[in-house]
Order: C-alpha cells, then sequence, then structure tokens
C-alpha cells in the first residue's frame, strides 16, 4: 500500500505540473492485485475528487480560460458514461494501440511542430471546444486515464498553449472523470475506500504541481508536455509489444 500512495503522491505532482499522468495509476492498481475493471473505475472516481482540488488551486491564480473550460466540460459531463459502456465492448489491446499513436502523433507535434500552430489570437469557436469536450469524456470513460490525457493533445493540436490547455483541463477532469466513474459504479467498478486514500496523496501531489507550473516558462512548459505525451505513447506501445498488456 505504502508504494501505490507514494505513487499517487507522484503522480498528483504531474497531474499538477502538465495536466498528464493518471495514466500511470491504473497498471499501478493492477499490479497492487486490483482487477483492470476496478482500477479504471477507482482511478476515474479519485480523479473527479483531484481535479476539484486542482481547479481550486489555479483558479486561485487566475489562470483558467473559464469559457473554454466550461464548454469542455459540458461535452465530457454528456460522453464520459458512453466511454465507460464502451470499455465493457471493445478489446483492451485496440483501445490501448489507438490511444498510443494518438499520444505519439501529439507528443510529436508539441515537440516539432510549432510552425503549423495557430497564430491567430480567435479563441476556438462554440462548437469544436465541445466536441473536444465530448471526445475526452469518451476517452476517459473508455481508458480511466482522465479527461486531461485526452484533452490536452486535442488542445495542442488546434494550436493552443501548453499553458492555457494545461490549465483548462483541469475543471474538466472532473467532469469527464466523474461522468466515466458514474458509469462504473453502476457497474460495480470502484473501490470506495482505496480511491478516498488515492485522493488525498494524489491531491498534495497536485498543490505541489501547480505551484512549480507557476514558476515554468511557457516555452519549457510545451517541451516538457510534448515529452510527457511522448513518453507515455512509447510507454503503451512498448507495454504491447513486448509484454502483449493492455492498459
Amino acid at each position: 500500500m505504502f508504494a501505490v500512495l507514494a505513487g499517487a503522491s507522484l503522480i498528483g505532482i504531474s497531474i499538477g505540473l502538465v495536466g498528464i499522468g493518471g495514466i500511470f495509476l491504473i497498471p499501478l492498481l493492477v499490479w497492487s492485485g486490483l482487477s483492470l475493471e476496478s482500477s479504471i473505475g477507482t482511478s476515474l472516481l479519485t480523479f473527479t475528487i483531484v481535479g476539484i482540488i486542482a481547479t481550486i488551486a489555479y483558479a486561485m491564480h487566475g489562470a483558467i480560460d473559464w469559457r473554454a473550460a466550461l464548454l469542455t466540460s459540458g461535452g465530457s459531463l454528456l460522453s464520459g458514461a458512453f466511454g465507460a459502456k464502451l470499455s465493457t465492448m471493445l478489446p483492451d489491446r485496440i483501445v490501448t494501440a489507438c490511444f498510443a499513436a494518438f499520444l505519439l502523433l501529439t507528443g510529436l507535434f508539441a515537440l516539432f511542430g510549432r510552425k503549423f500552430t495557430r497564430t491567430a489570437s480567435r479563441p476556438l469557436t462554440v462548437t469544436t471546444l465541445v466536441l473536444c469536450g465530448v471526445v475526452a469524456g469518451i476517452g476517459s470513460g473508455l481508458t480511466g486515464v482522465g479527461g486531461a490525457a485526452v484533452l490536452i493533445p486535442l488542445l495542442l493540436l488546434l494550436g493552443v498553449s501548453p499553458a492555457i490547455a494545461v490549465a483548462i483541463s483541469q475543471p474538466n477532469s472532473i467532469f469527464a472523470s466523474a461522468s466515466g466513474a458514474a458509469g462504473h459504479i453502476v457497474f460495480g467498478h470502484v473501490d470506495f475506500h482505496l480511491a478516498a486514500y488515492l485522493a488525498v496523496f494524489c491531491g498534495v501531489g497536485v498543490v505541489v504541481g501547480a505551484i512549480i507550473y507557476r514558476r515554468v516558462s511557457a516555452e519549457h512548459l510545451r517541451m516538457l508536455v510534448g515529452i510527457v505525451v511522448l513518453c507515455l505513447g512509447v510507454w503503451l506501445i512498448g507495454k504491447l509489444l513486448l509484454a502483449g498488456e493492455a492498459l
């Protein structure tokens, strides 16, 4: 249990800093002996609570674009349960392979595709933001990694700055994760006792990560987000090829 809680703290730091990190909680819980379905459901409930903590931390410093956050959150709230249902129907390996390819593409784009990003200052349209939220919600319920792991790469591909994308992802993760968690609660895939412990340790890490976030330059944050996303994609591909394991 100590290793799981220590890992949750490190995951929280990653979420607070770059918005992504929850993907590591599922294999950590599976390693501890929890079933894959329960690991996904428990992770989503944990991320719902952690998302609230992260949102408060970011909002206190005025870092959140609330228009974009609320629109993407609305889309995620509607679609997370559908993603949870899909997780019971689709093969794990197919889901993992598609998600890994998506992360690889986004990581490369974040690191090397700056010349293709939007230069206009106009915000994304309402339709685009809602659709991003819908996709993030489905991805969250389907994979259990939290909506940010899908939403941040999507926003990066649309040319949104990493700093803004990370901030938007924090409130969105509440709705994306809550919607997915609700589906898994219905299916009986949540360990509430464990989720409470994880939320405490992960929440502390999030606060630490948010403090570091405010001290990182925009260019360094872009590179850091790109590296994290790219490493996640490579790690998932490695799991499939070397160990034959899915998410």
